[in-house]
């Protein structure tokens, strides 16, 4: 089933607001069998919504999702142009308008005229409800196309989807297209491209990669679920435990579930990543079963006064070293009393680079039980990016200690 998206709004244009929506959308319905066929954003002006329907429903999509400009404001057009557009008109809905001022009035809210424009209706098609919100959706059908039009505001229009929308499709769809996605990291997207090509040149699976700051997804899909799961268990042989999990699951939830297993204990000292490593094992439920506590050691002070790292250390190799790393991780193991201890530092820059120690520099450490590992990594120029790189390479070495012990 191929599916069309337009969105609606000056503030996706000007780069305010990031289109999440799209992404959205497009990753829930390529995940039940549909097929994306184009996607654009336009202005709120009635010119710009009129030349974007034009586009969207010229290649006959089954479907054309449409978000955004819904609201009570003055740019919220999308349902009077839609209607114009299609040459329907509306009427007010006063049984909607009665539920919205009550609703309005157990919040303790004044409802104003401009809220009017919510209780219209098209005269022709159907009512989407929003369960979260005021703003009602729409779906209108013509010869070739459902048009569904849907609220920008991402927690209304995903309830909605998934509530309304999503169940409407799947009715639909003749041909299902399974699809999974291995998620990797460690390894860059040419590697994982040459390996897999070298592998099976004639495979039938479509093969998406996907690289971002945590690593590479891999993505598969095959109208055909046997031949699906038989490449992904090739896939497994070839990349081993460099594959952390599949579909939306994260590492760090691999890595708590894993330790509850296994009966084993995580304490954390950051210094280049500010808590960040923490704060990614405390966003999965039930990590305080396996996680103990942490330190961000910022400053070279807070090192020495936290973790008991040696003031020799820091003074003949820097805090940004092999030692450091490996004190702390050592001592933060021991403060916590933990199965492992990880440690990070590093040069997240802008700044503070040097010919010997370049932006980008980062060590990990990892103490367990009479052993520990320290690993050199050079990342990028970016500040936020190489947090990022850092936590999940530390997670990473974590996970793989794990699963391997």
């Amino acid at each position: 089933m191929k599916i069309a998206l337009l969105s609606i709004g000056n503030e996706l244009l000007s780069g305010n607001t990031i289109n999440s929506n799209a992404a959205w959308i497009a990753n829930e319905l390529t995940t039940i069998g549909c097929e994306i066929e184009n996607q654009i954003t336009v202005q709120d002006k009635e010119e710009s919504i009129v030349s974007g329907l034009d586009f969207c429903l010229l290649l006959k999509p089954t479907y054309l999702i449409i978000t955004g400009g819904l609201g009570p404001t003055d740019d919220d057009i999308t349902m009077a142009v839609l209607l114009k557009f299609l040459k329907i008109e509306s009427e007010f809905d006063s049984d909607y308008w009665d539920q919205l001022k009550k609703r309005f009035n157990r919040s303790g809210l004044s409802i104003t005229d401009s809220n009017k424009n919510q209780a219209l209706k098209p005269k022709f098609g159907s009512i989407i409800p929003n369960p979260k919100g005021s703003a009602r959706g729409l779906k209108l059908i013509t010869k070739e196309t459902t048009i569904i039009a849907l609220p920008g505001v991402p927690l209304e229009m995903k309830s909605m989807i998934n509530e309304f929308v999503k169940p409407q499709i799947i009715k639909l769809i003749k041909t299902r297209i399974y699809s999974k996605t291995l998620r990797t990291t460690g390894i860059p997207e040419s590697s994982l491209f040459d390996m897999i090509k070298n592998q099976d040149e004639q495979n039938s699976n479509s093969i998406g990669y996907y690289p971002s700051a945590y690593g590479v997804d891999i993505r598969i899909s095959n109208n055909r679920k046997e031949k699906l799961n038989n490449f992904a268990d090739h896939l497994y042989k070839i990349l081993g435990d460099n594959i952390y999990g599949e579909d939306k699951i994260r590492i760090e939830e691999v890595i708590v579930k894993t330790a509850i297993d296994k009966k084993k204990t995580i304490a954390v000292a950051e210094s280049c990543t500010g808590g960040l490593i923490g704060n990614r094992i405390t966003n999965v439920a039930n990590s305080s079963i396996v996680f103990k506590g942490s330190a961000v050691t910022y400053s070279n002070q807070s090192k020495v006064d936290i973790l008991g790292i040696e003031k020799i250390c820091l003074k003949e190799f820097g805090a940004v070293s092999k030692q450091t790393a490996k004190q702390m991780a050592e001592n933060v193991k021991k403060l916590f009393g933990t199965t492992y201890g990880i440690s990070v530092t590093g040069i997240s820059g802008p700044g503070g680079g040097t010919k010997d120690k370049p932006i980008g520099l980062t060590y990990i450490g990892l103490a367990k039980l009479n052993e520990t590992s320290v690993s050199r990594f050079v990342f990028g120029q970016d500040r936020e990016i190489n947090k990022l790189r850092t936590s999940q390479a530390a997670l990473n070495m974590l996970r793989k200690t794990l699963i391997n012990e």
